[in-house]
């Protein structure tokens, strides 16, 4: 009989644990937005002239150095967005989301940052790409909550 309470109380034990990590995996918005906004400079890139766009990769590399660094320093780790589990459909609404944006800015949008429509692209570049960080998350804390991670 000890070996089912044995059990009963382990697994109350990492029932507990899963929902402590899983209040810490929360992110400020501007996290998101920092998110939303790399994707914008990476596929906004795309439609800009070559000297320009390598300009806007680096700014894009620094900021995710920062942004990892900032994650260390603040949480003790940095957690990648490509997470096995249920956040799997999320990543593929964000890559989906990207390369249809980088297909449209590459081939069918001309003149790039003069016209109305890039900008609309990268308005919703940016603004798909927060909403789904964000929902990336909350998938992500249940996944860790049901102890599916």
């Amino acid at each position: 009989m000890t070996s089912m309470k044995d059990a009963r109380t382990a697994l109350i034990a990492l029932e507990i644990t899963n929902g402590r990590l899983a209040e810490r995996m929360r992110w400020p918005f501007w996290r998101h937005a920092a998110a939303g906004l790399l994707m914008t400079l990476v596929v906004g890139s795309v439609g800009l002239p070559r000297g320009l766009a390598m300009v806007i990769l680096l700014v894009a590399i620094v900021l995710t150095i920062a942004i990892v660094r900032d994650d260390k320093k603040r949480y003790g780790m940095f957690v990648s967005g490509y997470q096995r589990g249920r956040t799997a459909w999320v990543i593929g609404a964000i890559i989906a989301l990207n390369l249809s944006a980088v297909i449209f800015v590459r081939t069918l949008l001309d003149d790039g940052v003069v016209n109305a429509t890039f900008w609309i692209t990268m308005a919703i570049v940016f603004l798909g790409t927060s909403m789904l960080s964000i929902a990336w998350e909350r998938v992500y804390r249940k996944d860790i909550r049901e102890g599916g991670i």
